[in-house]
């Protein structure tokens, strides 16, 4: 693939930016690493290291976005998206190792000082590394907003830590230059302790999207509105957002709409409703048509009975799905409710107190109630 092709497709910029990542982070170590030797300064030989696993990181994160421009095949059917998240755990779990190592030689440095012999080059030199790592944290930022993505994101946490990192160096060395204080190994346990929170940070916004977690609420307001504007939808519920990685987006949603409509018509809309979100927002989507009952006088009494019954309750519950068939002398109402996240009642709870306060109300109904636990 040309560097012209790697530009326009995603993956491909993420190669070049991992690319970029790998030369300057082995240009800054193989500087630090010569300085650190003649100075004897355990900071700077820390720092040094910390450049050199930036170099790997970055190589992972070349490796992830090769494999992620993979496409989907008999053993991965949704694509090799995850990859990308996976090559962003490297990057986190490599500053974790980072910082606990440059930990443990801090403290033995804090028991057994050690003089340092640096001076005011390698201050400058330093100094341009302050600046180098900056820039290309920008650069990491950029384009981890351009192309959405959280290795990225992690890489450039890691490129400003640095920075903060080279310049407490920086800072401990004018302190021995000209007040002749030695905190090497002080100055080694801050570095540490920002490499660390910087790894444990990124490794959490990674985690969230591989384990699983709640999808944009822009997202979801946008693909709600578009299902809501269409004709004949009356409501909609059960929307559901799998991620496998950036612009690999499977969703599944219930549209209700009037009982009378011809299946037909019905299909014809679903089937444009799906072709325009899937050109909309990037996501392939699958949509059920759920049939409100619509004009009957006893159907809109008891599921308005039922809808005042669940906001008794709480207010946040809501229903779909209702049904109302014959139950011995009197009517079965079948339904489902949707339960908010912070709600304290149990699934148990919920249906036994619906069922005391129905029965209070009309004696010979009946509720049959399944839960849906929201996913978006």
């Amino acid at each position: 693939m040309s560097w012209k092709k790697l530009f326009k497709t995603r993956e491909g910029f993420g190669q070049l930016v991992s690319v970029a990542g790998i030369c300057v982070n082995l240009l800054l170590s193989g500087v630090k690493f010569f300085i650190g030797m003649i100075s004897g300064s355990i900071s700077i030989i820390a720092d040094a290291l910390n450049n050199l696993s930036d170099v790997a990181t970055s190589a992972i994160m070349l490796a992830g976005f090769r494999i992620a421009a993979k496409p989907a095949d008999e053993e991965h059917p949704f694509g090799h998206g995850r990859a990308e998240y996976l090559a962003g755990l490297f990057v986190a779990a490599g500053m974790i190792l980072v910082g606990g190592k440059l930990l443990f030689s801090s403290v033995e440095k804090i028991i057994n000082p050690e003089e340092m012999e640096a001076g005011l080059i390698t201050m400058f030199v330093l100094s341009l590394s302050v600046a180098a790592k900056f820039f290309l944290g920008l650069f990491y930022r950029y384009a981890a907003k351009k192309i959405n993505s959280e290795a990225l994101s992690a890489a450039a946490l890691d490129s400003f830590t640095d920075c903060l990192a080279t310049s407490v160096v920086i800072v401990s060395i004018y302190l021995w230059i000209y007040f002749d204080m030695n905190i090497d190994g002080g100055a080694g346990v801050f570095v540490s302790a920002f490499i660390l929170r910087g790894g444990f940070q990124s490794l959490k916004e990674i985690l969230n999207p591989l384990l699983g977690d709640r999808p944009n609420q822009q997202l979801i307001d946008d693909i709600t509105k578009t299902v809501m504007d269409s004709p004949n939808v009356l409501g909609v519920h059960d929307l559901i957002i799998h991620s496998y990685g950036a612009k690999r987006i499977f969703i599944s949603m219930h549209v209700e709409m009037p009982a009378t409509l011809k299946l037909l018509e019905a299909h014809e809309i679903i089937d444009k409703l799906e072709r325009k979100l899937q050109s909309t927002f990037q996501v392939s989507a699958t949509l059920h048509v759920d049939p409100v009952v619509q004009g009957d006088e006893a159907f809109d009494e008891h599921r308005e009975l039922a809808i005042k019954i669940l906001a008794a309750i709480d207010t946040r519950l809501s229903l779909h799905d209702f049904r109302v068939v014959p139950y011995k002398t009197g009517r079965k109402l079948i339904f489902d409710v949707v339960v908010p996240w912070n709600f304290l009642m149990s699934d148990r709870e919920l249906r036994r107190e619906f069922q005391r306060r129905l029965i209070a109300l009309h004696a010979d109904d009946r509720a049959i109630i399944h839960l849906d636990h929201q996913y978006c």
